[in-house]
């Protein structure tokens, strides 16, 4: 009886320790790479530092932390007295003030623009931290997918510019986790929720999950929520106003940002100009829209086959990610950094395809991870196609390889968002409020939250 005790605790702790080994390996890996392009940098190989960052598919500034450096500026700028929502001469590019008004709130008075080195570094720092709870794989082939998503172009930018963007990831990884706990303490998440959204606007997109709670605690959570937003907006009303004009329009459909739009408007752009623009535009966007929602009635009916397991901290993840992810695409044009909101999606699709029995829908997550794995390294090969068929500069479509590939790629990001959309409201289904729903896409396997 001893020796069958031994054995299973030694099982036990050689299966954890090989479990913490894998959830480590990304976060150090990345951690070394990091610093490898740390030690460039001060070491003063900055052409080397420039030149790894292109070729990976990155335009790096001429300095690190830019993003970093325009929110400081602007707090600089603002303690001055200047209206930084109009004009921002602290900034190195003279870019206003085009975020919420809550960050110039927070910035403490003793931080400048002479800060963003320490404080874009410690804020990439704590992101790559937050990855061994964000990425979780249990074997070989895990690490390599969780891993090729984490030094994927989509990332590396984000941590080069030190983007607004990964604030908002770390507040909705951590209102992801306590969205895992029970009752109560699941409702104190919708508050991570609305503070991430008080920051950059989409994140409150995530208030559609009270949907799933009890009524009562639905109308409670929905009210606080719309109290503190009626306060933020009478608050910061003429600065919101200014910074929502101030906010800059994509130059192209055909560089690295990823929007509903770029497809049909793109399209739109390369056949015809005026009036009949907009008319092929709005044709082909309802055109793609009305494939997406069949697709996705579809794809319904396809996770049905199956009970999904919502318990486990990865799906939770999938869901939150996935739901930001589809409401930026369908919102507007995302510069390239929001795509790290994908790391938590991958960390999902990986974990249900590795408990789904059903061979379609495990065919299913097997094509969404691929997918996800194209858009975040899709930039590497746009750029790679482009120098090779079109070696001079520019960012249109100069060859008929790069409008194959602009096409195939816009395609492949409407498959995922319709993936993604369904999958979330596989999760939002499950709520006693959405038979309606249920029963209008047959689902047999819906059960009560």
């Amino acid at each position: 009886m001893q020796s069958i005790l031994a054995q299973a605790h030694q099982a036990f702790w050689q299966e954890t320790s090989s479990r913490l080994a894998y959830r480590l390996a990304i976060p150090i890996g990345v951690l070394c790479l990091y610093a490898i392009m740390v030690g460039l940098w001060l070491s003063g190989a900055h052409s080397l530092y420039f030149g790894v960052l292109r070729l990976l598919g990155v335009e790096p500034f001429s300095f690190p932390f830019l993003d970093t450096h325009a929110i400081l500026a602007a707090a600089e700028c603002g303690r001055q007295g200047i209206e930084v929502y109009l004009s921002n001469p602290c900034d190195a590019l003279g870019r206003p003030h085009a975020y919420s008004p809550l960050w110039l709130t927070i910035v403490p008075g003793s931080l400048g623009t002479g800060a963003t080195g320490w404080v874009g570094a410690s804020l990439d720092l704590v992101f790559l931290l937050s990855l061994i709870v964000v990425l979780r794989p249990r074997t070989g082939g895990e690490l390599l997918i969780l891993g090729a998503a984490a030094v994927s172009p989509m990332t590396v930018y984000a941590l080069e510019r030190a983007n607004n963007d990964l604030i908002v990831f770390l507040l909705v990884i951590c209102g992801a986790i306590v969205f895992t706990a029970p009752r109560p303490f699941r409702l104190f998440s919708y508050g991570l929720f609305v503070a991430a959204g008080l920051l950059k606007y989409y994140p409150l997109v995530l208030l559609i999950l009270v949907a799933r709670e009890r009524p009562r605690d639905a109308r409670v959570t929905a009210a606080v929520a719309g109290f503190t937003l009626i306060l933020f907006g009478l608050a910061f009303y003429s600065e919101l106003k200014t910074a929502l004009a101030s906010i800059p329009a994509a130059s192209s459909y055909f560089t690295d940002a990823f929007s509903a739009r770029n497809l049909p408007f793109g399209f739109a752009e390369a056949l015809a100009g005026g009036a009949d623009r907009i008319l092929i535009a709005v044709s082909l966007l309802s055109a793609l829209s009305g494939l997406a929602v069949a697709r996705m009635i579809r794809t319904l009916r396809l996770l049905g086959r199956e009970q999904l397991d919502w318990a486990a901290g990865e799906t939770q993840f999938l869901v939150i990610g996935g739901l930001l992810v589809a409401a930026c695409f369908l919102a507007g044009q995302n510069i390239a950094y929001r795509g790290i909101l994908l790391l938590p999606v991958l960390s999902g699709l990986v974990c249900f395809r590795r408990s789904i029995k059903d061979r379609e829908v495990r065919r299913f997550c097997g094509q969404m991870i691929a997918a996800v794995l194209f858009v975040m390294w899709e930039e590497l090969f746009r750029r790679a196609l482009h120098a090779i068929v079109s070696p001079a500069p520019g960012e249109g479509l100069s060859s008929r390889a790069e409008v194959f590939f602009w096409v195939g790629r816009e395609l492949v990001w409407w498959w995922l968002v319709v993936g993604l959309a369904a999958l979330v409201s596989s999760f939002l289904r499950r709520s006693p409020s959405a038979d309606i729903f249920g029963k209008a896409v047959g689902d047999p396997t819906r059960s009560a939250a």
